[in-house]
């Protein structure tokens, strides 16, 4: 499959936009990919990385799960008052189990041979919280990733380059990755890792507030 990426740049956000002019937006993140998405779709923020170990909670839906932990980050961080705060957190879940980043290359061989001609679903969870005002707006999106059924030996090749090992399902499905997937059903800036359309609609929730 060769994926093509949406042009970010012409997405209509104008409640993100404005929250960001006016508030000042942060991202809490490491992610390249995320801080790519936001900057092509021309909304201004700043990064504060997080340190923190992320801690699945047994029991929680996919979907709360990928919102917790995008809480987590955001409450890993020192706030002031004077700015919005971004969390955001993807996981990898095949016949309910996550499937989180690998911690070495043969773990990473084992999560692509699992996900190897099997659909799984791909969340990321939201959280955006307004420090002046002590307010958490939260929502995630889910979209289905069908793999390809796929050689060892390519997998082993594509392990060497590195680019599965910072990744929650050991792959990346904007980069050398895309040759992993069959098709995508739902928005693929989900499966990058920002999913922009449920951003802005917590966005438009945020100024529902003072309206």
């Amino acid at each position: 499959m060769m994926v093509l990426l949406p042009s970010f740049s012409k997405m209509n956000l104008p409640n993100l936009r404005k929250l960001a002019d006016t508030n000042g937006l942060v991202l809490v993140s490491s992610s390249p990919r995320r801080k790519r998405i936001l900057t092509k779709a021309g909304v201004p923020f700043k990064i504060i990385i997080p340190e923190i170990d992320e801690k699945i909670l047994p029991g929680l839906p996919p979907g709360e799960q990928a919102m917790n932990l995008a809480r987590q980050k955001v409450d890993s961080v020192i706030k002031d008052d004077m700015h919005t705060y971004l969390g955001c957190d993807t996981i990898v879940v095949l016949d309910d189990q996550v499937l989180t980043k690998p911690v070495d290359e043969a773990d990473a061989m084992r999560i692509l041979k699992t996900l190897s001609g099997n659909q799984h679903s791909v969340f990321t969870g939201l959280a955006l919280y307004d420090a002046k005002n002590d307010l958490l707006f939260q929502d995630f999106e889910e979209s289905l990733v069908l793999f390809n059924h796929l050689e060892e030996s390519d997998l082993t090749k594509y392990i060497a380059t590195g680019e599965p090992l910072d990744k929650a399902g050991a792959y990346g499905i904007q980069g050398m990755g895309g040759f992993l997937v069959d098709s995508v059903q739902g928005n693929i800036d989900n499966v990058i890792g920002l999913p922009l359309k449920a951003l802005e609609n917590i966005a438009a929730q945020y100024w529902e507030k003072y309206v």
